[in-house]
């Protein structure tokens, strides 16, 4: 039976290390490196990103590389290396992917009409199309500059919301019988190429 005093006795581990472990037991190498990148908006080397993920730089740089080539991960060319940052397409298909998910066709619709109208409401104040028109009219400091990001943001939230609804009229089998007709009659023409899924199946290894 353990002595009272060591019950009572405040712990003097550090915790940052003891959840960093926790973390790699629940956690495959691949995951942590996932979930890494999905909050690097800076581009960062692989060092650092395996560093963060707390896998060795060798995995790091190998998983960063598949990714990369199936569009997960974008990839920049830097001074010294290669530089990794999350996708932007990645995060728009999350946002798609979240909308079709918490709302109905009907509230999707009523969401994008909204939309549409604050659109309409702003183009017509400044006498404009879009962002774009409005900004090159501006000089710096103009205070208009507030109405281009809220202009930018509705445009982005349109174009999500109207993905989002496509969504409920994709139908998967049908969109995939005519390049399943183009295979049985020879043309792989638009067949992904072998191995673009690349070190998906090894992402336990660390």
């Amino acid at each position: 039976m353990p002595d009272e005093s060591e019950l009572t006795e405040p712990w003097t581990g550090d915790v940052t290390e003891a959840a960093a472990e926790e973390w790699k037991a629940e956690t495959t190498a691949f995951d942590r490196i996932t979930t890494v990148v999905d909050t690097t908006t800076e581009p960062a080397f692989a060092k650092v990103i395996a560093e963060r993920a707390a896998v060795a730089e060798p995995t790091a740089r190998r998983h960063l590389k598949s990714l990369a080539a199936v569009g997960r991960v974008t990839a920049v060319s830097a001074d010294g290396g290669t530089k990794y940052k999350r996708s932007p397409s990645t995060l728009a298909m999350r946002r798609i992917s979240g909308l079709h998910s918490h709302y109905s066709k009907d509230g999707l619709q009523e969401a994008i009409s909204d939309i549409r109208e604050e659109l309409t409401t702003l183009r017509s104040e400044h006498g404009v199309s879009d962002a774009d028109d409005l900004a090159t009219e501006l000089e710096l400091g103009d205070d208009a500059w507030s109405a281009v990001s809220q202009m930018r943001d509705l445009e982005e939230n349109l174009d999500i919301a109207k993905a989002a609804l496509n969504l409920y009229d994709f139908d998967p089998d049908s969109s995939g019988r005519g390049q399943t007709a183009a295979l049985e009659d020879g043309d792989d023409t638009d067949r992904p190429p072998a191995g673009a899924l690349a070190g998906f199946d090894d992402h336990g290894v660390a």
